[in-house]
């Protein structure tokens, strides 16, 4: 039992001493990668120590360069907005941004500093399957519940392909300007004039009055609903009879549950033109107002300050550079 507890022992001892050494071996080379580390920023001071003066005159440069740049570049201004045209005048609305980009061409916008104005359509999956139901259901020489046909992936598919940009519902609007401008600035000179227009405009009328007179239906149908409900709860189906409303008049259960079903339909509809009188009030709805576009990034911002430290990192492009050719001479000597 003795030499086995001995021989246990002995056994630990080595299981020990290699662990140790492990962990020797590990610290080792942890310490040897912190002291190359060490070592390259050390040489990296001394670098910056040796060309100190290179350093100073690329970022004076640099800096000078930074300062003076609004007036040898200009600044550009980036401002995007989000609109949908009403009334189908999406191919006008396109047209009217191609004159005012062909103006800012001609420096003859009433924009002061616009370079340039374009126009997009915001393209998803959605738009464009709600394009081609709405499509289908406007056009009578469509079989409107033909599930087969409104289900049929490969005809949709079909359909996207042939939609242009003026088919969309929704349009951003992209502006560029060397003068910083406000949002109204943007609206009344781009929009407004759009906007103002007497065709739109009169349409835009027509079109909220009849959205009026089907309100005014509407209501009215409520209203002889609400009498009727009262008359049965009276007792009198006299007044159901001479309704013009299409209901079961079979039982008073019937006529009751028909009645509710009616108004609760008709509050519906009232309800969907409320919002589409919201929707239709203008002849573009303005989705998003005109936002600037960041451009204070560290690529795009041009000030003083960033115009130093790009000169910074030059100069230690150029110091780099520098050490990567002594390499190569050193190396090329060694080995010619």
């Amino acid at each position: 039992m003795t030499k086995q507890n001995q021989n246990h022992e002995v056994n630990i001892i080595d299981f020990f001493n290699y662990l140790i050494n492990i962990v020797k071996k590990i610290g080792t080379k942890i310490i040897n990668i912190f002291e190359k580390i060490f070592k390259t920023i050390l040489w990296f001071f001394i670098l910056l120590k040796k060309y100190f003066l290179l350093i100073l005159i690329v970022v004076i440069i640099s800096g000078v360069l930074g300062y003076l740049n609004k007036g040898i570049i200009p600044i550009y201004y980036n401002y995007d907005m989000i609109v949908e045209p009403n009334f189908n005048s999406s191919k006008t609305l396109y047209q009217l941004i191609d004159s005012y980009n062909k103006l800012a061409a001609n420096k003859e916008s009433k924009l002061k500093g616009l370079k340039n104005i374009s126009i997009k359509p915001i393209k998803s999956l959605t738009e464009e399957l709600n394009i081609f139901y709405t499509t289908i259901k406007n056009n009578d020489n469509i079989v409107k519940n033909d599930s087969i046909f409104s289900k049929n992936f490969e005809l949709i598919n079909k359909f996207r392909q042939y939609l242009v940009d003026t088919d969309y519902l929704k349009h951003s609007i992209h502006i560029t300007s060397t003068n910083k401008l406000s949002s109204e600035e943007i609206k009344n000179e781009i929009l407004s004039p759009f906007e103002n227009d007497p065709f739109f405009s009169r349409f835009k009328e027509a079109y909220l009055n009849s959205i009026d007179t089907k309100s005014k239906i509407y209501k009215n149908e409520l209203k002889i609903i609400d009498t009727l409900l009262l008359s049965i709860a009276k007792g009198d189906k006299s007044k159901i009879s001479a309704s013009s409303l299409s209901i079961n008049k079979d039982s008073k259960t019937n006529v009751e549950q028909d009645l509710l079903n009616k108004a609760l339909k008709i509050t519906q509809l009232l309800a969907d033109t409320e919002v589409e009188k919201v929707q239709k009030s203008q002849v573009i709805t303005l989705i998003s107002e005109p936002q600037l576009v960041d451009n204070n990034s560290l690529i795009t911002n041009r000030s003083t300050y960033s115009f130093i430290l790009y000169g910074f990192l030059f100069s230690i492009f150029i110091i780099l550079f520098i050490q990567f050719v002594k390499y190569l001479n050193k190396f090329e000597k060694k080995h010619s």
